[in-house]
């Protein structure tokens, strides 16, 4: 809470809290409202600023007017330009696959001849590349036939963006963010760069904003424990349906992707239409199983046979040779190299 008191007094009250929906974020809320009954924060002073992307999830969409109505009535909504939604991004810049990192070098090495991304997404023996390396299961995506256009795009244009154009027409100095470092990937590298810096774990500090991280810490059970202790609510995408992240429904970063399309599928069939129209391509290039849908699966078993298998192979070859013969075998099954 010292956290979230020192970004309000620091900015002048020029902040938000950045409010996804999510677990995180509401325990953020959870924090501030607590601030306002021990320390000396006015209530609801601080905004929470939620970005409907148009590809929510309907349960998150929901829950975010239910806490406008009924928890913190200072929630705040915005929304990306209308002239690039989603559909115009994986038209024109192109689509998200396995990793944002991954995703910005591989559109990179589409787009250029710089032998340097490629060296990141084949890693090397340092370990160096660890988060951009692709997996032996994966190397057809770096073929040179590959015919999805990739690009980590979409989370700049319809987040990032959308929050900097709030910043300036506010006047903004600082935000509140619910990134943990338990949550790995880019969050923890970039907890351990700020530290090696000489930062504080819990602040960061850009183009003269204050990003405050009051949650940096904190280990998914402390996240739990919180949450039952102070009856934190939480959306039905949660206490319902069992999902452990809510974010855009079609994310293919997602490590829980197969469940969170299966969930999908169930709960909100007409968003699992749309995520096939958008990014089924994508779905088959990183070997997601949904036997429950006959005609994805017709797919993705041709697309396998005719194409990836021997995409994979030949890029094995002659990038991982001493492990390519694991892959000779176009009748393999994906899932054994996992």
């Amino acid at each position: 809470m010292e956290r979230i008191e020192a970004l309000y007094n620091d900015t002048g009250g020029k902040c938000y809290v950045s409010f996804s929906g999510g677990k995180d974020s509401t325990v953020i809320l959870a924090l501030i409202k607590k601030c306002e009954e021990i320390y000396t924060l006015p209530p609801n002073a601080i905004p929470a600023v939620f970005c409907n992307t148009g590809i929510e999830l309907g349960a998150t969409v929901e829950f975010v007017q239910w806490v406008k109505d009924n928890y913190y009535s200072n929630v705040q909504i915005i929304r990306p330009d209308p002239k690039r939604p989603f559909d115009w991004i994986v038209k024109n810049k192109g689509k998200p696959i396995k990793s944002k990192l991954k995703s910005e070098n591989i559109g990179k090495m589409q787009r250029n001849d710089n032998p340097f991304y490629l060296q990141q997404l084949l890693g090397d023996d340092t370990g160096r590349y660890k988060s951009t390396k692709i997996a032996n299961k994966d190397m057809h995506i770096l073929h040179p036939d590959f015919d999805i256009k990739v690009s980590n795009k979409c989370c700049d244009i319809l987040k990032k963006d959308s929050f900097k154009k709030y910043d300036k027409i506010n006047g903004i100095l600082g935000k509140l963010l619910g990134e943990r470092a338990a949550e790995g990937g880019t969050r923890k590298t970039n907890l351990e760069s700020r530290i090696a810096k000489g930062g504080k774990a819990c602040t960061r500090y850009k183009n003269g904003l204050i990003t405050k991280m009051p949650l940096i810490d904190w280990t998914d059970k402390d996240i739990e424990d919180f949450i039952c202790e102070h009856n934190v609510p939480l959306s039905k995408a949660y206490t319902e349906r069992g999902y452990e992240r809510t974010g855009c429904f079609l994310c293919p970063y997602s490590l829980q992707l197969q469940d969170n399309l299966v969930k999908l599928h169930k709960y909100e069939p007409l968003r699992y239409k749309a995520a096939m129209h958008w990014l089924k391509d994508v779905y088959i290039a990183q070997g997601v199983s949904l036997p429950f849908d006959a005609e994805y699966e017709a797919e993705k078993i041709k697309k396998w046979n005719d194409v990836y298998y021997r995409m994979r192979y030949e890029m094995m070859k002659k990038y991982r040779p001493d492990k390519a013969e694991k892959f000779n075998d176009i009748q393999t099954d994906m899932f054994d190299f996992i």
